[in-house]
């Protein structure tokens, strides 16, 4: 490896790092997909050069920011370098997709409490008094366009609404995680798609079907359910602790039953349409399909259901 490469290519990434940066910080909406995009300069760059190349194009990208796109810029860099540099660092050392994921959400795990931590240190912003802030307003709107027309709210009803919307500063943590796998899976799809677009590499995602999660997740997740028979005192650090990790265990094993929609069509050689159709039912109607496709979920991993299913297809 040539020194010269590593240095153009660090200041061509950083160029279009920046780029986008500037976007993002200066045009307003655009952040909804440039998010998305941020982190990919750094996975090129980490996949391709290490991690020490890595540590150094970062510091550089991180201090020439600071002057290009001002201070406001850090807490988005935090994330982009966090989570970038973790997805390219094992596309580097060529661990499995699923590995690289895993990988991948730890970094933006990481990145989006930086995040968190540089915008109340950097400008006093504490996330999560704006976010409870904002559903009061809510709150106190709602209950004026119920007066309004007419309607009638009652104290009981009113108080059920804000427990009901508590619920979202509560489970912010999950949240934050959740939203860190989702955007380690975007990042790391459009790094595969980049780099076999410029540098002839056969990266891939596994069919969906194929995803399936270590058995040991579902102790984690029946370990929460359990938790949740216990009356801790709500606003607790225990009730809250309690309540996300019933949360956060409970995504990914309904992540295991859409997965197994999908091997049970593959295996049925049913049309593709009919898993697709459940996903997007699960997500436009939790409330119809969430729990179904959880227990589907449980019984796949307690039971190795889609392994049963293909022996008996054999």
């Amino acid at each position: 490896m040539k020194q010269s490469n590593v240095l153009k290519d660090g200041v061509l990434y950083a160029a279009i790092y920046l780029m986008i940066l500037m976007a993002t910080v200066f045009i307003p909406g655009i952040e909804i997909v440039t998010l998305f995009i941020l982190p990919l300069p750094f996975v090129l760059f980490a996949s391709r050069y290490g991690w020490k190349a890595a540590l150094a194009f970062s510091a550089g990208a991180i201090f020439i920011s600071l002057f290009v796109a001002t201070i406001y810029s850090l807490p988005l860099t935090a994330i982009a370098v966090f989570g970038g540099v973790a997805v390219g660092l094992a596309i580097h050392q060529r661990k499995n997709p699923y590995e690289a994921w895993a990988q991948g959400a730890v970094g933006f795990v990481i990145g989006i409490v930086m995040f968190y931590l540089l915008s109340l240190w950097l400008f006093n912003i504490n996330w999560i008094e704006e976010i409870d802030g904002y559903i009061q307003e809510s709150i106190q709107t709602s209950k004026q366009i119920m007066e309004s027309v007419g309607s009638s709210v009652s104290e009981e009803q009113l108080q059920l609404l804000e427990e009901q919307f508590s619920q979202v500063t509560v489970l912010l943590p999950s949240f934050m995680g959740i939203f860190a796998v989702g955007l380690a899976f975007i990042t790391l799809w459009l790094g595969f798609k980049m780099m076999n677009k410029l540098f002839n590499e056969s990266f891939y995602f596994p069919p969906i079907r194929s995803l399936s999660f270590p058995k040991v997740l579902l102790w984690y997740y029946l370990i929460a359910v359990i938790a949740t028979w216990f009356d801790f005192e709500q606003g607790t650090i225990w009730k809250e602790a309690v309540q996300n990790a019933y949360t956060f265990t409970g995504f990914f094993i309904t992540l295991q039953g859409l997965s197994f929609m999908f091997a049970y069509a593959y295996e049925k050689k049913l049309s593709k349409a009919f898993p697709i159709t459940g996903v997007v039912i699960t997500l436009l109607l939790p409330f119809l399909l969430l729990y179904p496709v959880r227990i589907l979920g449980i019984i796949d991993l307690g039971f190795s259901l889609r392994e049963r299913l293909s022996n008996k297809k054999d």
